[in-house]
């Protein structure tokens, strides 16, 4: 993905959104984006996964090298 087509991606998305990268899969350094999309994330606490009232969902910018 070059910097003309992240600002298409992006143009409509508010500026508050946050920006997450996800999991490497290359064992590079550094990997080309080649992918850029909302998400809907679940975020929870991690030492009890069934507390439903420590669970929430965000929609997220996404970046991945697929």
């Amino acid at each position: 993905m070059n910097i003309k087509q992240l600002k298409e991606k992006i143009k409509d998305l508010p500026d508050t959104m946050e920006v997450f990268m996800a999991e490497r899969v290359t064992e590079f350094a550094y990997g080309l984006v080649n992918t850029g999309e909302v998400r809907n994330i679940l975020f929870y606490d991690e030492s009890d996964p069934e507390d439903e009232d420590t669970q929430d969902f965000e929609d997220v910018f996404v970046l991945t090298e697929e």
